[in-house]
This record gives structure tokens, sequence and C-alpha cells, in this order.
């Protein structure tokens, strides 16, 4: 029997970065696996941005260049009239008169958020901020909406959740700085990456550098020029093992965007700047939780900071910044959001 039918309306680009769409991926993974249909509706720009999308096995719908968003849920009803079960928004850019134009055509809607800044007309709304709670989204979705808060619905793929038992146990057993990530984002438009490791190459390091970024990272080749002239780091673009970089590593330098959720599951140490406001939150919540050490706002000195803070890590540090970080995200969270939306399926079969 064919699945019930799910888009995701979500977008990528240098800007703005991979995340949303990263996690959605993810989601639309787990959903596929238990018999749902997903689909993707994305700008020009998010295409461009992750290749990779067109090759995930779910079908896309371009949204035209510089198509207003008030004329998307026409476009996208026309594009499958017939409708959806589920349509999932994880857009910045898009609130209660976007989703509320959608109810003609979806049945129901989540949405995926983190800002909690404006009103939603959704019936699941998934916020994975460290100590959300409730009080923060009542007033801005219908009453009858279910509230999916907190680290514990972190959208990570499972490969996350597989190797951190491993990863945990290595960290506990051989404290130590010997292989640090430097992962700022998969467009990373400030170049941290690129003022880190100039920094990380005045400091001369006796331990091994892994560099991520995206294809279309706008500073992608400079950074490729930087590593050329600094031994032992590997850079690695568009890296589907980002489990495994993170699980081996003993440090990250890094932002406080969607992957810390990722580094907390793995319990992986980092030192974070805030390239972004709506970091802010996140970055507050876990500094005071002691799960990262925060040097603050991005600006080109806080490399400098960022690298300093590297090199007084103590073992003691590691093993504490790890185990508090450990405790924030078991990783599940894509298996009890599909929970959540399990009796869509079932009701639709």
């Amino acid at each position: 029997m064919v699945g019930p039918f799910c888009v995701f309306r979500c977008d990528a680009g240098p800007r703005i970065g991979i995340g949303h769409v990263a996690r959605c991926r993810a989601l639309a993974d787990e959903l596929r696996a238990r018999g749902w249909r997903c689909a993707f509706a994305v700008s020009a720009e998010t295409v461009a941005t992750m290749p990779s999308l067109k090759t995930s096995g779910n079908p896309i719908v371009v949204l035209p260049p510089d198509f207003p968003a008030a004329g998307e849920p026409a476009h996208l009803s026309a594009a499958r009239p017939e409708g959806c079960v589920l349509l999932i928004v994880d857009h910045y850019g898009r609130g209660v008169q976007f989703e509320r134009a959608c109810r003609s055509w979806a049945k129901h809607i989540l949405v995926i958020d983190d800002l909690a800044d404006r009103q939603h007309d959704c019936d699941w709304l998934l916020d994975p901020t460290l100590g959300r709670e409730p009080d923060d989204y009542r007033p801005l979705v219908p009453g009858g909406a279910t509230l999916l808060l907190g680290p514990d619905y972190a959208l990570l793929r499972p490969a996350f959740a597989q190797v951190r038992p491993e990863a945990l146990a290595r960290r506990r057993a051989d404290p130590g700085l010997r292989r640090v990530l430097v992962s700022f984002g998969g467009t990373d438009p400030h170049d941290a990456t690129g003022a880190c490791l100039d920094a990380l190459a005045r400091l001369r390091p006796s331990f091994a550098l892994d560099v991520v970024l995206g294809a279309a990272a706008p500073h992608l080749e400079a950074v490729r020029k930087r590593i050329g002239q600094m031994p032992n780091t590997a850079l690695h673009v568009e890296t589907a093992q980002m489990y495994e970089l993170m699980s081996r590593a003993d440090c990250a330098l890094g932002g406080a965007g969607a992957t810390s959720w990722e580094r907390c599951c793995v319990g992986l140490p980092t030192i974070v700047s805030i390239l972004a406001d709506n970091q802010r939150s996140i970055a507050k919540a876990l500094a005071e939780a002691g799960a990262i050490r925060l040097v603050g706002d991005w600006r080109t000195a806080a490399a400098g900071q960022m690298v300093e803070s590297l090199a007084s890590l103590t073992i003691d540090d590691l093993a504490g910044l790890s185990t508090r970080a450990a405790v924030i995200c078991d990783g599940s969270g894509i298996f009890r959001t599909a929970n959540a939306l399990e009796p869509l399926r079932q009701g639709y079969v």
C-alpha cells in the first residue's frame, strides 16, 4: 500500500547555512523508512548550496527565483493538487500567514523552530533548544498544538546515536587533545574557519586537525589553500561522515547552530563563538550548563581567543565538558519525533 505523503518546506544558502535542510533530510529519511513518501519544496539557491539534495531520493519542487512568500501556498497546491497528509515547515521566514494559507491542501502541519518569536498555525511544534519551556510557545500556537521541546527532540541522523556509546567510552578511558575538529557550518559566510586556521598555524599545534566545509562555502578555495600549507590537517568537503569526525575528535571549534546537538550526543568538548543572532539562546543555555566554552560573538579577534582557550584546556577540562555535553542529548530525537507522528501514518493506512 502507498504510504502517506509529506512535504518539507525549508531552505539553505550561503547566508542562512544548511542546518534547516540537514535536519529535515534526517527526519525525511526516518519517515521514509517507516513508509512515508516525502518531497522537498525549496529555493533554487538551496539546490545550488546542497547539491546532494538532488540525490536524496526525495522529489523536489524548486520554487522560482525571487518568488514571493505570499504566493508559495498556491504554487505548492498547484504542484500537488491532491494535497499532503503532513506539511513540515522549517524556515525563519515563514509563520502563521504562510501556514494558515497551506491548510487547504495540508491536513496537518509540523513547524520546526528555535526562535519562539512569531505566531504559528500548526498541530505540532518542535524546538530542540536546551531549556525551552511550554510557556515560551503557548501564546504563539493553537491551544491544541503538541509541543516537542528540548534536545530530546533534536533531529540527528541515527548514526550519531549509534556511535555515541563508543565515543563516550573512548573519551572516559583516554582523555587528551590529539585531534581537533574545525567546523563553523556548511557555508561559513564569516570565514571563521580561515581565521581559526590562521590562529592555529601561529600556535603550531601538535594535534591533528579535521576541517569541514560545504561545497558551496564562499571561502572554500581560500581555506583549501591555507590547509595546503599546514601539516597534519585534512579538509572534508560535503562530508556525510560528520558523526565519525565528531566521534574521533577530542575537541572542536565551532558555532552554536544545529550541530551543537550532534556534538553533545557524542560528548565532544567545544569552544564556541556566536556567528548569528539565532545561535544566541542555544549558546547561552549550553554555556550555563557547562557543556561548552563560550568566547562570545564572532569577530576576527575571536579566532585567537578560541585558539587560546583550546590551548589552555586540561585533561580535567576536557573530561568535564564531555560529561556535561553528553547528558544534554542522546541522539534519539529523530525516533521520538517519528513516533509522535506515527498515528498519522497508521490512520492513513
